[in-house]
């Protein structure tokens, strides 16, 4: 490879992305989709809700807790008496200013660990937390529980609730699927840059002339990708800083955003490789992309929800499933070590699948272009 070459080619493709409207179009519109998600969640569920936990222990599972609610915040209890105060004896308070009432008890990671299923209280005021958010909390306390050990059951819930159920909370519904699909439309770099650079190439009749100069195939390819994936990177980030996509296991965070990018470029470069003309992939990734995207709102509570529907065994075909399960999960700091391989080894393989194939055609490709 030739790095002078290689920048010069960086160079002109940049150029060509920063002046060409439609590309420039595609890079922020990821962006000013997680805006307008963004404000329609706050618009529509704004309110922050309250969590009044006592947790002597300090296991993170009242931040798995918080993570149910898309505007939450944890108040600190002193002590068992004063959640049970807040919310009366028995649940016999007609109001409270709390949404969510938690009691952990000390030795809670212990007991699991020891296969002793740990007693939570839980109390809830429906008044604020509807039917659905009320399965979801219960279903997240458990997973939680069996990701540090996997006992039957994991977790003993006591659970009382005040006030009948509210109806449902369409922005606390919007928070809870926009993450994943935002992350997934970011993809949409990668999947339809590559193969527009490469193809307009072939296309103009420059990818023959930049071959007779002193520049090899590799030279050209490798340009192209470092390109695509500092935007693809950079759109990612951004796209999880406007959704708060930062928090939990920020390491695995980042590692799933790299793997995302090059599951986007692999899938890009596929494209690149196997069409003609610009039009011909541009049809094809777009729906490839859709494809992608939708994946992305069967992960977290709601595919825990649909528990074993066929909908749901149909998505985990989808690739980018396990990137936005890897991500949701790592966001909330839940997952086992197991499942975590399973998202990493598909997405990888995935990744590693579509450059053996792309590497395939583009060699064949380039022989013909040098022997015409």
């Amino acid at each position: 490879m030739h790095p002078r070459i290689i920048w010069a080619i960086i160079r002109k493709d940049l150029l060509d992305i920063w002046l060409n409207k439609s590309t420039l179009g595609g890079l922020i519109f990821p962006i000013i989709l997680s805006l307008v998600w963004l404000l329609i969640g706050n618009l529509v569920g704004g309110n922050k809700t309250s969590l009044l936990i006592y947790n002597p222990g300090n296991t993170s599972l009242a931040q798995a807790v918080a993570q149910v609610f898309p505007n939450s915040e944890i108040i600190q209890a002193s002590s068992i008496g004063e959640v049970q105060a807040a919310f009366g004896p028995n649940g016999a308070k007609v109001k409270s200013a709390y949404a969510v009432g938690l009691i952990l008890p000390e030795d809670f990671e212990d007991s699991l660990q020891a296969v002793k299923p740990p007693l939570i209280s839980l109390y809830l005021n429906g008044s604020m937390v509807n039917a659905q958010t009320q399965a979801l909390l219960q279903i997240d306390i458990i997973n939680y529980a069996r990701a540090i050990a996997d006992p039957q059951p994991p977790v003993r819930i006591n659970t009382t609730l005040i006030n009948p159920p509210a109806t449902e909370n369409a922005g606390a519904i919007l928070k809870l699927v926009y993450l994943p699909l935002a992350l997934l439309a970011s993809l949409m770099v990668g999947i339809t840059f590559i193969p527009l650079l490469l193809l307009e190439e072939k296309e103009k009749k420059t990818l023959r002339m930049l071959l007779v100069a002193p520049v090899s195939f590799t030279d050209i390819l490798v340009g192209k990708l470092l390109v695509v994936l500092t935007f693809q990177l950079t759109t990612t980030s951004v796209v999880l800083l406007i959704m708060g996509g930062f928090t939990g296991a920020v390491p695995l965070v980042v590692l799933y955003v790299v793997l995302g990018a090059g599951l986007s470029l692999s899938s890009g470069l596929l494209f690149g490789s196997l069409f003609n003309s610009v039009q011909s992939a541009g049809t094809v990734s777009g729906f490839i992309a859709f494809v992608y995207i939708i994946s992305g709102i069967f992960v977290g509570h709601l595919g825990e929800l649909m528990g074993k529907s066929p909908v749901l065994q149909v998505a985990k075909i989808i690739p980018t499933y396990y990137l936005a399960e890897g991500v949701v999960n790592a966001i909330q700091n839940r997952g086992s070590l197991g499942s975590n391989l399973l998202d990493i080894g598909v997405i990888l393989g995935c990744s590693v699948l579509f450059l053996a194939i792309s590497a395939w055609a583009l060699r064949r490709q380039s022989a013909v272009l040098a022997i015409v």
